[in-house]
């Protein structure tokens, strides 16, 4: 009984750190769906890159606690070992990780190797991209497969669905939309000031632009 206990928890701290880098790194992100056998394959990628860098401290903690039952004697060690290789690394590990990811796939030019080593290949569509690169906020115009046209300010406050998530998007601040030719361009928010959420099955197209005077002269251009 004593060594199948053993034996879990040796499985558990083997896998279970890689799995916290696996879940973290995806947050905030798109990311196409898994399956188990995927999740299980990326966690134990990334619990090995990590015992590999521990190996020095894993080598000292064993050489300290010797046989496994002397380990009630070495509970400091042990602690220290968990709290900082099982825990803390892990967390920091999966948060950097996602920032990086994030950062990568923010940038106008395609991500690298890297990028692609670190197991960020599952990242969504054209319109995770978009949304990926408008992190700073910008001005959008919609159309609706009604051929009705709504915009406003996509910013802080907003919200958009990423994969695997439906493409639903809420605008923080509502504004009138002309629908003139070639394009429609945005006259003004409505009063008193609104936001509108659109779901993911009503969207024909969207339209992107920096700021709110590019919008309201697009019809010029």
């Amino acid at each position: 009984m004593p060594d199948t206990v053993v034996g879990v928890l040796v499985a558990v701290a083997v896998v279970l750190p890689g799995f916290v880098i696996a879940e973290l790194s995806v947050v905030g992100r798109a990311r196409a769906a898994r399956s188990d056998l995927e999740l299980v394959l990326r966690a134990l990628f990334y619990a090995l890159l990590l015992h590999l860098v521990a190996s020095p401290f894993t080598k000292m903690l064993v050489d300290e606690i010797g046989s496994l039952s002397n380990w009630q004697w070495h509970l400091v060690p042990l602690i220290a070992y968990t709290g900082v290789v099982l825990v803390a690394a892990p967390v920091a590990i999966g948060l950097g990780l996602g920032a990086y990811l994030r950062k990568a796939e923010r940038r106008a030019a395609r991500p690298g190797t890297l990028y692609e080593v670190l197991g960020a290949r599952d990242a969504g569509d054209a319109w995770d991209v978009l949304f990926q690169q408008l992190f700073h906020g910008a001005w959008v115009i919609v159309q609706l497969k009604d051929g009705q046209y709504l915009g406003g300010e996509y910013g802080e406050g907003s919200a958009v669905g990423q994969t695997p998530s439906p493409h639903d998007l809420f605008l923080r601040e509502l504004w009138h939309v002309e629908a003139g030719e070639p394009d429609p361009r945005l006259v003004g928010p409505y009063e008193p000031r609104r936001g509108i959420y659109i779901a993911a099955d009503e969207v024909r197209s969207v339209r992107v632009f920096p700021s709110p005077e590019d919008a309201l002269q697009s019809e010029a251009r």
